[in-house]
């Protein structure tokens, strides 16, 4: 059964010991830095309680579903499957879905409390600085900001980071090319504001979906029903109308005014690469109204230098890219670091393979920042980073195997891009293709390797499974 709220969520994350409460915790300093460092030891999700200043049960839940085990708790699959099964399953899930509309009710637990008026206070919630060097404190770092398209009707979700900048105001730093932007200029253009929801904590999947990124016109919300295997259960807020969910934990109304108009600065803020890089005049949304539970769950997932964590979901992207482009034979597709590092292995077929499989992954249009790219044969498992290693090192011939890709897009939070680039708006990179297989045309001449099969290590595993529990492993890298 679907969660159908944060605090189910967190429930059932605690009961498999993937959850610890912590009360008394600064804002300024220990909430953010738990957050990275609990998050660099694949560590568990933490609930924050009882800030000084704030009422106790105002609460701040951080890396609600940043590890492999919560993703597959999210979404109901096992949660122990090894990191290519889940994402075979993810795929599966997928593919099998059929868009679900959202169940408009009257009422739900986000409508408990309103703030309007001369009473609407953002900061009456606990938003920690989660990087030291932040400008301001980001309320919205697990966020939904939702828009309905003036001329077809239909809603859109996006996940856009969002800074308090005053009592009634928090300021969205939303790309050009990103569905909301889009939305938003067509009601300026049009001389009006864009009427706004902005959902500060909602069960995992709606909040997953709505980072996605479907095609234009597609409304997030009808995926996560898919997605849920029910629908999402929605109130229309009484100012614009829009649909937010009725399990909601925080949302502001609010409309944004055309940038012509009124701007803020935004910024700086550390993103998931590991630097501060934009900053600038944004979007902000005037607050109309607040509506909140009695006891509301701020959601975060600030941005964290990519060690040990990535956005899973990207590699189902590219993988079901590669085969829609006619790769066969794809074993597997993993990354790190988020996926600046990103894996393919695959069964060779015909001479050739493994590069069509690499030019194909780097020409994938969620590939911004995406720089090295790697294939492996089908004996390497793509999500062991020492494994992939140990083929890079053993199997790629860097006079013959390695090739450069020059002046490929990347983004405004790439660190390598130079002051001069940036300020001429040349937003590109090189990428790297490294063809880590066996060389096609004497591959069965390849030495053997020394490792034990895959069916001998399950044999003696089963057996010794007692002496090889106690015995202390490494942190997986996922």
């Amino acid at each position: 059964m679907a969660y159908q709220s944060l605090g189910e969520f967190i429930k059932a994350a605690d009961a498999i010991g993937e959850v610890r409460h912590v009360e008394g915790a600064d804002l300024e300093l220990d909430v953010g830095c738990l957050t990275e460092l609990t998050a660099e030891r694949n560590g568990p999700m933490l609930v924050f309680d009882k800030f000084a200043g704030y009422p106790a049960s105002y609460r701040v839940c951080a890396n609600a579903n940043r590890t492999l085990r919560r993703f597959a708790l999210a979404l109901e699959l096992p949660i122990d499957a090894h990191p290519v099964e889940l994402l075979r399953l993810w795929r599966e899930k997928r593919t099998s879905a059929v868009p679900v509309p959202t169940s408009i009710v009257r009422d739900g637990p986000v409508l408990e409390r309103v703030q309007q008026g001369n009473d609407v206070n953002i900061e009456s919630f606990p938003a920690p600085r989660w990087h030291t060097g932040d400008g301001g404190r980001y309320i919205g770092t697990q966020d939904m900001v939702i828009l309905r398209d003036p001329d077809q009707g239909w809603v859109n979700m996006g996940c856009y980071r969002a800074m308090i900048q005053g009592r009634d105001r928090i300021s969205l730093w939303i790309n050009p090319m990103k569905h909301g932007r889009i939305i938003a200029q067509r009601y300026w253009s049009q001389g009006k504001a864009a009427p706004v929801a902005v959902v500060l904590g909602c069960e995992p999947v709606t909040w997953m979906t709505a980072s996605m990124s479907p095609p234009f016109g597609t409304s997030e919300y009808d995926l996560a029903g898919a997605y849920r295997g029910r629908p999402v259960e929605v109130v229309q807020l009484p100012e614009s109308g829009l649909p937010v969910p009725a399990e909601a934990e925080i949302v502001i109304e609010g409309v944004i005014p055309p940038d012509s108009e009124e701007t803020a600065n935004e910024g700086p803020f550390g993103e998931w690469p590991g630097y501060y890089t934009h900053q600038g005049p944004e979007a902000v949304v005037r607050i109309q109204r607040i509506y909140h539970r009695q006891n509301p769950i701020l959601a975060g997932a600030p941005p964290l230098r990519p060690i040990g964590w990535s956005n899973y979901t990207n590699y189902v992207h590219i993988w079901e890219h590669l085969e829609r482009s006619g790769i066969t034979d794809i074993a597997g597709v993993w990354g790190f670091y988020n996926g600046l590092l990103t894996v393919v292995a695959l069964r060779q077929r015909y001479a050739g393979h493994a590069k069509q499989a690499l030019i194909t992954a780097a020409g994938f249009r969620h590939g911004d920042m995406k720089t090295y790219y790697v294939t492996v044969d089908d004996d390497i498992d793509p999500s062991n980073l020492e494994e992939v290693q140990w083929a890079m090192c053993t199997r790629v011939d860097p006079a013959t195997a390695v090739d450069i890709i020059r002046d490929a897009w990347t983004a405004d939070l790439d660190p390598r891009l130079s002051p001069a680039k940036r300020q001429a708006g040349d937003l590109t990179v090189g990428r790297m293709l490294i063809n880590a297989c066996k060389p096609f045309s004497w591959r069965d001449q390849f030495p053997k390797t020394n490792v034990f099969s895959a069916e001998e290590r399950a044999v003696v595993e089963k057996k010794w499974r007692d002496l090889l529990e106690k015995v202390t492993t490494k942190p997986k890298q996922y």
